[in-house]
């Protein structure tokens, strides 16, 4: 005769009474089910990939709720009625979605319960080995395993007594076990041997793959400890992405004290070089990046992404003060520009010369077209140009009437920079690390099967099997003969 009793809930029938009676052990029950942990990842992960995939709001905004407004409007309209609905859902601002974060609030949760879970599985598999010298109980009642995992549980009246089983048993889990280096079998004998049938009782303890319940809780507590890394870069973080900086361009970020520079100087090693170089500020550190060279680099742990790819230009006066934009009353001698698109063009004034610059991208790539306008007769001359050139004007105003003025041409890029500081973003690494090396633990499932036997009435025995998985508990029930 065999008895499952498939949980350990089940051979209590008070503890089942107070479980429908009380809520919390089906809400707990519910919250340590892998499929909703499952659930919930899959969704934010889907959330996320879905926002990364759209425009998100820079970070330079958060001093100007104005300019953050204004644009989230455009970039809703811009994907007509399905815009409101991703605006709604923060899709937009990942970083202050608030879904997104109550998302990454309930998975942690989640997260920690399933640690719970494996460690208390970890404390199970050390304490089992104390319950083969644990107290004899009735016959065929079932020794108390701790812990609240599922436990299989079976019991079967055997019709053989109690001596001769007791040799059966441990012949055939040594046979099925001995050879396995990864399980370890242990026996027990309480009140007397086989010999004294009248009171006594053998048990058995098989553990298998115990190594795996030690590894398995490092992938949750890697996952959680990236997940810390996000949700202090969400409240904490920053992320500063301007538009791209113009050749001698400067951008300024008040809120943290960031400040970047396009600077061009004179290379003292090389007479007639120049170094390209972009300066980076962030409190009171200051960093030169190569143009060109250099693509990422730390600053005050913060990382600084740099991309020179839109074409720009720098115009350049060998005098001082003879360019001066439109519609601005400040001359200068270095002004540079970007050009983010075919069609993109711009303006310079050379008012000493009473000239105008105009400068225009064309779709071929690295071809701009080059229109010098004379304001006096308002001629108009058109060039191409796909390289460095000077040229020559002639002043006819102010204190240089009458001499010269060279104005060079050069290509440089615009810088497409990207700031961004995550709080103990270092820590990802040992997250990854503590990931990889719990998933060594699930390449073998661990198990365990604690077997009781007792003599039993009417010269026969019965025979207790308990295990953490019903394969094992088939496995001997079926080795045994039952």
């Amino acid at each position: 005769m065999v008895e499952p009793t498939p949980t350990a809930s089940e051979s209590n029938p008070m503890a089942t009474l107070r479980a429908k009676r009380d809520p919390f052990p089906l809400l707990w029950e519910s919250l340590r089910r892998p499929l909703l942990l499952v659930g919930v990842a899959t969704f934010l992960l889907a959330l996320v990939l879905v926002g990364l995939a759209l425009p998100q709001l820079p970070g330079q905004y958060a001093d100007d709720p104005t300019g953050a407004t204004r644009w989230l409007l455009t970039t809703r309209n811009e994907y007509a009625t399905l815009g409101t609905l991703l605006n709604g859902l923060g899709l937009f601002d990942l970083t202050h979605s608030p879904l997104i974060r109550a998302g990454l609030a309930l998975l942690g949760l989640l997260l920690f319960i399933h640690l719970g879970e494996q460690l208390a599985d970890v404390q199970r598999s050390r304490r089992l080995p104390t319950l083969l010298g644990a107290a004899k109980g009735g016959a065929g009642e079932p020794l108390a395993i701790p812990g609240s995992g599922k436990i299989f549980r079976s019991r079967s009246a055997l019709d053989a007594p109690f001596p001769r089983m007791a040799g059966v048993v441990s012949a055939r889990l040594g046979d099925r076990f001995d050879a396995n280096p990864s399980v370890l079998v242990r026996r027990a004998q309480l009140g007397g041997g086989p010999e004294q049938a009248a009171d006594g009782e053998m048990r058995w303890l098989v553990q298998g793959h115990t190594w795996a319940y030690y590894l398995r809780p490092l992938l949750l507590a890697g996952i959680l400890l990236a997940l810390a890394v996000l949700w202090g870069g969400v409240n904490f973080g920053w992320e500063v992405t301007p538009a791209p900086l113009t050749p001698g361009g400067e951008y300024r970020f008040p809120r943290q004290s960031l400040s970047l520079g396009y600077t061009i100087t004179d290379d003292n090693s090389a007479p007639g070089k120049q170094n390209i170089l972009l300066r980076v500020q962030l409190h009171d550190a200051t960093q030169l990046l190569a143009v060109g060279r250099t693509r990422s680099a730390r600053l005050d742990n913060a990382s600084i992404w740099m991309t020179p790819d839109v074409p720009g230009i720098l115009l350049e006066s060998d005098i001082p003060g003879a360019l001066l934009l439109p519609g601005q009353s400040r001359t200068m001698e270095r002004i540079g520009f970007v050009f983010p698109a075919p069609g993109s063009e711009e303006s310079v004034l050379i008012p000493d010369a009473d000239v105008g610059l105009r400068l225009v991208r064309l779709a071929e790539e690295g071809q701009f077209l080059v229109e010098t306008i004379t304001g006096e007769s308002g001629s108009v001359a058109r060039a191409e140009i796909s390289q460095d050139e000077a040229r020559t004007i002639d002043l006819i105003r102010g204190e240089r009437a009458g001499s010269q003025a060279t104005i060079r041409i050069r290509f440089l890029p615009g810088l497409t920079v990207r700031v961004r500081y995550l709080p103990g973003d270092w820590l990802l690494w040992g997250a990854l690390v503590l990931a990889l090396a719990g998933c060594a633990g699930y390449l073998r499932r661990p198990f365990f099967a604690l077997v009781q036997l007792s003599p039993w009435p009417g010269d026969r025995s019965v025979l207790v099997v308990q295990s953490s998985s019903p394969e094992p508990l088939a496995e001997l029930e079926g080795r045994i003969g039952v």
